[in-house]
This record gives C-alpha cells, structure tokens and sequence, in this order.
C-alpha cells in the first residue's frame, strides 16, 4: 500500500497539509498522521481466501492453485492458457514455506 499510493500521497500530503497559511506546521503534520491511521486501518481488512488476512487465516481446503485457476473458463483450461497461473501459485506457496499438502501441476492432478 504504501509503495504504490507513496509518490502521489506525497505530493497531496503537501499540497494539501503544507501549501499555503491554513495550517500551521504542527496542525498539518497531526492532520496527515490522523489520515495515514486511518488510511492503513482499511488494509487490516484485506482478505485472500488462500493466504488469510491479519484478522483471520485462510479458508480451510482453499488452495492459491484453486484461487488463481479459477479465472479460466473449462475452454481455456483445455488450451493450456491457465499453466502460467497455476505454474505462479506454485511459486507462491514456496515463496511463503507453508506447511500443509497442496496440489502441484506435476502431481498430474491439475
């Protein structure tokens, strides 16, 4: 969140927070604090079903190869178009190291 909004929530910050005599210093620097809380207080609630969130883990028997084949229509699937997708979850799930059981491209079930 922050790699992605922090170049332009920069340039807002201080055009809205600093340009100008609206607010004094202290009064922009607290303002752009409360809303930088109550910005990443929303990311508290982001949730992917294979992974989990920071509230909860994640789905019981949801796999990322589940989550990501799931986009392929059966035409595509039969074309081979979704192998990168499936070829990407499992790179995530060794990336994470998670323990567990999970269906792989080479177990000739997917």
């Amino acid at each position: 969140m922050t790699g992605g909004g922090g170049n332009v929530g920069a340039v807002v910050a201080q055009l809205v927070f600093f340009r100008g005599s609206r607010f004094s210093s202290e009064t922009g620097i607290s303002l752009m604090g409360a809303v930088i809380i109550a910005c990443t207080f929303s990311v508290a609630f982001i949730f992917f079903p294979q992974w989990g969130g920071m509230l909860c883990g994640p789905r019981k028997g949801c796999l990322a190869e589940d989550y990501y084949a799931a986009e392929w229509s059966e035409e595509e699937k039969s074309k081979g178009f979704h192998l990168q997708s499936l070829k990407f979850a499992e790179n995530t799930r060794s990336e994470r190291a998670t323990a567990g059981a999970s269906r792989t491209i080479n177990d000739g079930i997917i």
